[in-house]
């Protein structure tokens, strides 16, 4: 029996797709395009790998299948053909404060094991001891002799630090910092957001974090006036506020849903404490984005922002100790694992090259794809979306698995032109490993670069959803029915706007002397005119305008510092709105009306009507995300 060459779906009614019969080719490297809102995700993610990966979960037991989230079956007639799937996403997670690039590509993993083994320690007299086979035989070891060397000069027995101790988010980490290289403390000038208001309009910023919202009724219970400006109350109530006993109060408490409970035992916790609580046990990321700036960061006076105890410092391979070697630009790395080989004893060369070749291997992925400038030690937190995806893309890579269905949702997002043939290049090479692709893009050059094309269209939404065109990119460019097809064959007629005369010569002027990769940088934005900022992956665009100019604007309009980065600032402009890549919400009770608070509006109108004014409903008899509108039969 012949091996199937596609996959087969029938009937797919996912979101807005018209009940679409479409067959995708397996081995290949499939592009689907179409107008933003066409129903390209809708047939890549909503059907291709939700029933791939659904499929493949349905294979494991019971037991496994409880333990992990599983995806309801897609609304479609059936899928015949489709291998088990994997989706790297638009909106890769972003990595926690912990997390940096060495970690999330796990290069970090087998530089710990140069180290451990190929290195050049210590004893305890100061003595340093050459690498060789006796320290790599050492770490084999197990037990109490693990790791044990003696010292050629002094005769001393010593532990050599092993390949866990080199990781700072374990047996590694500095004691002071926890191996986050940073200490931070609590501002105490952020903990009254505005002493012109009142605590109960919002004075005691800290008191706005989740699960405080009833500490202004504590603190009036406990003698405290919460409707006067803050800078009016007494130093004796000014201080019950800030540094006030944890204390139980037994009071009645009006809910923000108007439901009154008697006799609520409330636990008051001060303006600190609420800080600091929160902080500990908040597991929510924009929880913790808020938290965070209640503190200042200070670089660790012990570990000076390593993050690993000082003495592991000393271990050094070809002249570097890890810090060091991980502050080194990808793209030099090759080089240097050469170095340390050729530089080891002739004896350590066989176990020695093995551990070389599996780090140059773990790094070309990343090198491939344009990631040659980051170094390990750059924080996963600061990584655009575009470096983020491009790493899980390496990792994927990287593992070199066989009859697999990857689908991409725009690999090509905030890369530049000049990146997109490394990033085709690596597509391909999925598929040359045995594997299926599928691509959901805008870039023409990779549309282009695909085996076969995939049309969605016509238009959005409900005037999207059918199949205009399929065939290689050679078939769609003479294909009339093709939106597309203008933009492969270079015929369509691109949209060009007359530049403008400068009536305004305004701008906001501002100084970076060392941010990232951004040095000495003096840039000028004119007002009143739109401005595109254009570069590299990662040349520093988001450096020097979403971590540089918006919170400058945002420190000014406050009166509060400068970030630090910022030399010098001048502005007209006070106020600046940031739109960014971030995603919104993926709760299953937000929708577009409450995201956008379009429906605070809808029920307070409603609210207003006669007939509600009768019923005494309140607005939030109008919401689905409480008891008083939601329906009572069963869960939303």
């Amino acid at each position: 029996m012949a091996l199937p060459k596609q996959i087969e779906v029938r009937g797919a009614k996912v979101h807005n797709l018209k009940n679409i019969d479409v067959n995708i080719l397996l081995h290949k490297f499939v592009a689907i395009s179409g107008l933003s809102g066409s129903g390209k995700s809708s047939l890549a993610m909503g059907i291709l790998y939700e029933e791939g990966s659904r499929r493949y979960l349905d294979a494991l037991s019971t037991y496994m299948r409880r333990r992990i989230k599983q995806g309801a079956q897609a609304d479609v007639t059936s899928v015949k053909h489709i291998p088990s799937a994997l989706a790297l996403r638009q909106r890769p997670s972003v990595p926690n404060e912990r997390a940096n690039v060495g970690t999330t590509t796990e290069t970090f993993n087998v530089l710990r094991l140069i180290f451990s083994r190929l290195g050049s320690p210590v004893c305890p007299n100061g003595h340093r001891v050459a690498p060789s086979l006796a320290i790599a035989e050492a770490m084999s070891k197990s037990g109490e002799e693990m790791g044990q060397i003696t010292c050629p000069t002094c005769g001393v027995k010593f532990y050599v630090p092993s390949a866990e101790e080199f990781a700072f988010n374990s047996d590694g980490a500095c004691t002071e910092c926890g191996g986050t290289g940073k200490v931070r403390q609590l501002d105490e000038n952020k903990l009254i957001a505005d002493e012109n208001l009142s605590i109960e309009d919002g004075a005691v910023a800290s008191w706005s974090l989740p699960g405080r919202n009833f500490m202004p009724s504590v603190a009036e219970h406990a003698g405290v006036r919460i409707n006067v400006p803050f800078k009016d109350l007494t130093d004796k109530e000014k201080d019950f506020v800030l540094n006030g006993p944890e204390k139980k109060y037994k009071m009645d408490f009006l809910s923000g849903t108007g439901r009154v409970f008697h006799d609520f035992n409330a636990l008051y916790e001060n303006a600190h404490q609420a800080v600091l609580r929160s902080a500990k046990s908040s597991k929510s990321e924009r929880a913790q984005k808020r938290i965070a700036e209640f503190f200042t960061y200070s670089t660790c006076p012990v570990c000076h922002g390593t993050r690993l105890r000082p003495e592991l410092l000393k271990q050094l391979v070809n002249g570097k100790n890890i810090d060091e070697v991980e502050h080194m630009q990808l793209g030099d790395l090759p080089a240097w694992s050469k170095e340390v080989l050729a530089k080891l004893p002739e004896e350590m060369h066989q176990m020695a090259s093995s551990l070389i070749k599996e780090f140059i291997n773990n790094l070309q992925p990343l090198l491939d794809l344009g990631l040659d400038y980051l170094t390990m030690a750059r924080a996963g937190n600061t990584l655009s979306t575009g470096e983020l995806q491009r790493i899980q893309l390496a990792r994927t890579l990287r593992t070199e698995t066989t009859g697999v269905l990857y689908v991409l949702d725009e690999p090509s997002i905030g890369l530049h032109p000049a990146n997109v043939d490394g990033l085709i290049k690596v597509l391909r090479k999925l598929v040359d490993q045995g594997n299926s692709l599928v691509v959901v893009d805008h870039n023409v050059d990779i549309i282009k670069a695909a085996d076969e094309i995939i049309e969605i269209g016509p238009g959005s939404g409900e005037q999207g959803g059918q199949i205009l065109a399929q065939g290689t990119p050679r078939e769609l460019e003479d294909n009339k029915k093709s939106l597309i097809a203008p933009y492969l064959n270079g015929k369509a007629d691109l949209m060009a706007r007359k530049t403008t005369d400068k009536v305004n010569s305004d701008q906001i002027k501002f100084e970076i002397e060392h941010y990232f990769n951004l040095h000495d940088i003096k840039a000028g934005i004119p007002v009143n005119q739109i401005t595109a900022v254009t570069g590299f992956s990662g040349a520093g665009k988001t450096s020097l305008i979403l971590d540089s100019l918006v919170p400058a604007i945002e420190a000014q309009a406050k009166g509060e510092k400068l970030p630090k980065q910022i030399k010098k600032f001048s502005s007209p402009v006070h106020n600046v709105v940031s739109v960014d890549a971030t995603p919104i919400g993926k709760s299953t009770r937000s929708t577009v009306a409450t995201y956008t608070s379009i429906m605070d509006n809808l029920r307070k109108l409603f609210a207003r009507q006669p007939l509600a004014k009768e019923k005494h409903y309140t607005p939030s008899y109008f919401s689905y995300n409480n008891k008083e509108g939601a329906v009572v039969e069963r869960e939303l």
